[in-house]
Formats: C-alpha cells, structure tokens, sequence
C-alpha cells in the first residue's frame, strides 16, 4: 500500500492519478467538516471542491514528513471561512448583533438520545453566523479573538454569536429530547 508521503509526491508531480487517490482517501473526512460549516449539502461540496483545488494545488508547500491531514482540514476550514466572508460582502442575510451577551455559558454535549447525525443537523440549522462560530469555537478550538480575526467580526458580536447559537441548539435538544418523551409514553417506540 502506498504511503501518504509518497502518494503526496506523486500529486505534486501532478500525476492524475495519485490526485484522485488523494481525494478519495481524504474527502469523506473532510466533506464532514464542509458539512459543519455549510447550509447545506451543495454548499459542502462546492466549499470541498475550492478547498482541493487550493490543496493541490499548494502541496509543494506541505512539509514531506508533515502532517497531511491536519494541514488539509486547516485549508477546508480556512475555505468555509472564506465562503462565509463572501457571502458577507455579497449582502446575503447573514446574522451579525452586536450585542455582547453575558449570560452562563451552555454546553451542548451529545448522548445516548442525540445521535451525531441529529445535531449535524441542528448545527446546519443554524444561521450563517451562529454556525461559523459555534464550528470555530467549539469544534475546530479557536479563541473568540482567533475567530473575530478570521471572520472580520467584532469580539464581542463573536461572543453573541456563540452564546446564540449555544441558546438555539439547547432549545433544538430540548425540543426533540421532549418529542422523544412523549413518543415513549403514548407507546410508541422513541428511537
């Protein structure tokens, strides 16, 4: 089996082949990470689709015994950042309060009751800015001044948002772990 440096070696010679090999190894990891950030499913794939253009397209600046992974999922996450700047400058409704919020902070953790899939689905639910920040802080570990950085937001909008979108997904939770409730008292199967 092919090792990723040489696979890697091989993209950069531009050997078509190898490319794909490359992008069918990696892209199922990183499409769930364009899932995350994007609407929806057409949006994921166009922000996949520019994030591995800019991969191969930068590959001699990846160090040969790197860690090529990490560095592909930075470019994914640094390309939906881009989209949603883009969709900013455009004027698309994009939620953007500048009203810093200094309630407790909510913790969203996931449980026997909530699968992975269901708060994929709540986190794409969110609105553009909620989404961003909510992926930015909670999931990818950036500081809020890193993500006001990196989306051109103020800090205290990028607190806002991230307190909003925390408050939205709670109620989400709850709303479904209440449906799931009652589901399971009238007697019909809740999972």
């Amino acid at each position: 089996m092919e090792s990723d440096r040489e696979l890697i070696r091989k993209c950069k010679e531009g050997d078509p082949k190898s490319q794909s090999r490359l992008y069918d190894k990696y892209a199922p990891a990183l499409m769930g990470i364009c899932l995350r950030y994007a609407r929806n499913e057409e949006d994921a794939k166009d922000i996949l689709h520019d994030s591995f253009v800019k991969i191969l397209t930068n590959l001699d600046k990846v160090d040969e015994n790197g860690a090529y992974e990490s560095w592909m999922r930075t470019i994914v996450v640094n390309t939906a950042i881009n989209a949603y700047r883009a969709k900013m400058k455009t004027g698309l409704p994009v939620d953007l309060d500048e009203v810093q919020e200094t309630v407790e902070d909510v913790r969203i953790v996931q449980n026997d009751f909530l699968s992975q899939e269901i708060l994929l689905r709540f986190i794409s639910e969110l609105p553009d800015g909620y989404r961003t920040v909510f992926n930015l802080f909670e999931i990818d570990g950036y500081s809020h001044l890193e993500i006001s950085q990196m989306t051109g937001s103020s800090y205290s909008t990028v607190r806002s948002q991230l307190f909003k979108a925390k408050r939205a997904l709670k109620k989400k939770i709850e709303e479904h772990l209440g449906e799931l409730m009652k589901k399971s008292k009238d007697g019909t199967p809740s999972f």
